[in-house]
């Protein structure tokens, strides 16, 4: 639904035209403009044209500043011109183009066909007039054909064609408004050659394997999904944009392993149809909204899929939602809690009671879980959770290896830098000196008990580093600390391969951005960020007893190598290596 914003207390002339190619019958002409104080903001004029129009009930009302769509007309139908220029529908405010008070705006409203229409004649005129609108694209002539039906059923074609009807209406000279201004082109509605956000081609097979699909237009069907989706049986991953209805017939996709769901609206979630089962999907991908409320309907809808499910991802969320994406994931029998290994919630106003739950009920009820990503949240301390693990002498199914925490105020008191200033994560801010005793204390308490975390998620590029106990506890986990202290029996062969992994990895501990980054810069960081603390945490409490008990002239190819005393191994003396090999290293 397109709707514009106006400035509080500004008073703008709205001029509503009306055109088409066939009798509108309307009754009578009711428009109001209000502020949010219930004042009226505009004035009004009215004009036909040489059209052959009928008044019957037609009626804009525009409240809480906003302007909405005429209640009678499909939103394709409709748009706002303001000096020539056509505006975007994308919840733009009207200061945004410039326009200022007493300025005049042209509400262009097409009348709809006939509803008695056939709807296959229908649909077949429209895709011949985008044709020859649309870029040409080396892609199976089916897939094609398929591809502009599903356009035409979310309202993509039925709007782009409605925006040439308002040109070629200024090009007849009926207006004084210059529409040679006005652009119409198709990449607007939906960009062929964009393979990032709408559409992506197998070069070899020519057919879609990924699709991106706003219903915004589509209001007369409720945003659904179109059935004929499934007739892209290439199709593996796709995104839902405004959607506000889902069908069976994406259960028909054998391939489809990442579904996107952006800016959907309630409805989506509270009438899944019953008995769709997305037995393929691996990764899901859930971004909401103001329009976007779960309201109790999250857990049907996580149950349409299976035990292929490997990667759970919010973002976006109100408070409202994230209580009950913690609800259901604490407390629902759901098919994927054996296969799910990464849970993301990101800009979702988490707080330490909500990281709790996180690692120690959630957790739980997902033993494979080994990513848990919760940047961007308000996070603002760890002593609660260290007094809590400290209460717990054990923790099951702990199999957690990342703990992203950036973009969470907890993080600028766990990260240290030698430097006078030590930048924080990716929002500008200088933070210099020590780190804060009491979170280290409560995250290396952390550690301890999950001992395979290997990075908290800071990054490299903004030279962002942990406190030197904080790096040397990643530093000796990614080297294979856990693993080894698991399975302590291996072949004697293999540890020149694990100590070469060790060093080779040890930059893993921080995150390096690579996209729109050259290969030579990316490598020259990776090398920077390598450390040798891990390689010879092995050597000393792994390798050491190997090469004694060779040097005593034993003959076994295998070895149970000692672990006395790993648990409690120096930090202090694994950050002293650290740092004399971060000034090699320099």
């Amino acid at each position: 639904m397109a709707l514009w914003f106006l400035k509080k207390k500004s008073k703008y002339d709205i001029v509503v035209y009306l055109t088409g190619d066939q009798v509108t019958t309307l009754k009578s002409l009711n428009i109001k403009i209000k502020d949010v104080n219930g004042d009226q903001v505009t004035k009004l004029k009215f004009y036909n044209g040489s059209l052959n129009i009928k008044i019957k009930d037609l009626k804009l009302e525009i409240q809480n500043s906003t302007v909405g769509l005429v209640l009678e007309l499909d939103a394709v139908r409709q748009c706002l011109v303001y000096n020539g220029l056509m505006l975007d529908d994308n919840e733009r405010t009207l200061g945004d183009y410039g326009i200022v008070k007493q300025s005049t705006l042209s509400l262009i409203l097409i009348s709809s066909a006939s509803a008695s229409a056939n709807a296959d004649a229908e649909r077949r005129r429209i895709v011949e007039q985008c044709m020859p609108y649309v870029p040409n694209i080396i892609m199976n002539n089916e897939e094609w054909y398929n591809l502009m039906n599903v356009l035409y059923e979310v309202g993509i074609l039925s709007k782009y064609l409605a925006d040439l009807d308002i040109l070629n209406f200024f090009s007849r000279g009926t207006t004084t408004i210059d529409y040679e201004n006005v652009e119409v082109e198709f990449k607007k509605y939906f960009d062929i050659n964009n393979s990032e956000d709408y559409i992506k081609i197998d070069p070899n097979t020519r057919r879609i394997t990924f699709l991106g699909l706003n219903m915004i237009y589509d209001v007369a069907n409720n945003n659904r999904v179109p059935s004929i989706i499934d007739q892209f049986q290439s199709l593996e991953s796709i995104d839902l944009m405004n959607c506000g209805l889902l069908t069976m017939e994406l259960g028909n996709l054998p391939l489809l392993e990442t579904i996107f769901i952006f800016k959907c609206t309630s409805t989506m979630f509270e009438n899944v149809p019953e008995g769709l089962q997305l037995s393929s999907i691996k990764e899901v991908n859930i971004h909401s909204a103001s329009s976007t409320t779960f309201e109790s309907n999250l857990s049907s809808f996580l149950k349409i899929f299976s035990n292929t499910l490997e990667v759970l991802k919010f973002a976006n969320m109100t408070r409202e939602d994230t209580d009950e994406i913690l609800h259901v994931l604490q407390n629902d029998d759901l098919c994927f809690k054996h296969s799910l290994t990464t849970i993301k919630m990101r800009f979702c106003t988490l707080n330490e009671d909500d990281l709790k739950r996180l690692l120690f009920e959630v957790r739980e009820r997902f033993p494979n879980l080994h990513t848990l990503d919760i940047s961007c949240n308000n996070i603002e301390s760890l002593c609660g959770i260290g007094d809590r693990i400290k209460q717990v002498p054990f923790i099951p199914n702990n199999k957690l290896r990342k703990l992203i925490f950036s973009n969470n105020p907890i993080f600028e008191h766990v990260q240290y830098c030698g430097c006078s200033t030590c930048t924080v994560f990716g929002n500008g801010n200088l933070n210099g000196g020590p780190a804060d005793p009491m979170e280290i204390e409560a995250l290396v308490t952390l550690l301890k008990f999950f001992d395979g975390i290997t990075t908290l998620g800071a990054y490299a590029f903004y030279n962002q580093k942990y406190e030197p106990k904080i790096e040397y506890k990643f530093s000796i986990n990614l080297a294979g600390r856990k693993e080894l202290m698991d399975k302590p029996i291996m072949n004697r062969a293999l540890w020149p391969l694990i100590l070469e992994r060790a060093y080779n990895n040890s930059s893993e501990i921080y995150t390096i951005v690579r996209n729109g980054r050259d290969t030579v810069s990316i490598n020259q960081e990776v090398e920077s960020k390598k450390c040798a603390s891990g390689l010879f945490y092995l050597v000393k409490h792994f390798y050491a007893p190997v090469m004694i008990e060779d040097r005593g002239g034993s003959s076994t190819s295998t070895t149970t190598t000692t672990t006395t005393n790993i648990t409690n191994d120096n930090s202090n003396e694994g950050s002293n290596i650290n740092n004399n090999n971060t000034t090699r290293n320099e």
